[in-house]
């Protein structure tokens, strides 16, 4: 009679576990005795982030390289790692996602790695791990980390642009406008503000997006002085460099409550006492003319 063959049981451990056991012996040994191949073991291994030895670790003479440390599990894997020759709970279901749904996959991760560990942790080979893809895949949508970063500063800054203009553009009155605008943008600073500023920190993304960025200050700029010539005669470029001023004071208010350096209360309350008043006192010269 033939043997019948039976598969090998699945094998649960924790990344802990995991790691100790691939540095306790080569790879392929490891892998043969849980029942899958060598490669299989590594893609799980990149997959939960549990660093392995480099291929020739176990065959150099005298001292061996000391182990690479543990790093933080990430935010994708909650418990333990299931290894079987099927597939397992470890391994990804590969989806076929349209190009923008990926994109934007890969965009909302970055975002996730950087808010936790900062720009450096955020790698293609990363961020392509976490989205169950490889890095030749990722370098397909992205073909460098600076286009990754820029399209998140972008995503962020457009989606703070696009509330502020949303709720402000069904108001009339003009300070009823610029009280609107101001508070909009300090609270979304709040929310978005240490994101964006981390990424505008980067000098590569801050260059890349300084002229688009300058557009539309000069837009805005010139939209409100044009309002306030139409509705309340104020000369246009008194109009426009008195909202150049106050727009960087905005800026400036923002800058330090994403750094954490100011409260949003009382950046709200310094900052609309001065553009206020500011605009204020524009009006009632424009009156007296």
């Amino acid at each position: 009679m033939k043997s019948r063959t039976t598969r090998p049981r699945a094998v649960t451990l924790t990344r802990k576990a995991l790691y100790d056991l691939v540095w306790s012996r080569p790879l392929s040994a490891v892998a043969a005795e849980l029942g899958i191949t060598g490669n299989g073991l590594a893609k799980i291994c990149d997959r939960v982030l549990v660093p392995y030895p480099s291929r020739g670790h176990w065959t150099k003479a005298g001292r061996r390289p000391a182990r690479a440390p543990l790093p933080r599990a990430p935010a994708s894997v909650n418990g333990n790692v299931v290894i079987s020759a099927e597939r397992s709970s470890s391994r990804r279901t590969r989806t076929r996602l349209s190009r923008e749904e990926r994109s934007g996959q890969l965009i909302a991760v970055a975002a996730a790695i950087i808010e936790r560990e900062g720009v450096h942790a955020a790698t293609l080979k990363r961020i392509a791990r976490e989205c169950g893809i490889s890095e030749a895949q990722a370098y397909n949508y992205f073909p460098h980390q600076r286009e990754l970063l820029v399209s998140l500063a972008r995503r962020e800054l457009g989606a703070m642009n696009a509330m502020r203009l949303g709720e402000i553009n069904r108001i009339t009155d003009p300070l009823a406008r610029i009280t609107l605008s101001t508070v909009i943008y300090l609270r979304q600073v709040s929310e978005r503000g240490a994101l964006i500023q981390t990424l505008l920190n980067n000098p590569e993304v801050r260059a890349a997006l300084r002229a688009e960025r300058n557009t539309r200050r000069s837009s805005s700029v010139g939209e409100i002085s044009g309002r306030l010539e139409r509705r309340l005669g104020v000369p246009r470029d008194l109009g426009g460099g008195l909202t150049a001023v106050l727009t960087a004071l905005c800026l400036r208010a923002g800058r330090l409550l994403a750094a954490g350096k100011v409260p949003l209360e009382l950046a709200e309350r310094l900052t609309l006492a001065i553009v206020l008043r500011g605009n204020r006192d524009l009006m009632r010269k424009a009156r007296q003319r």
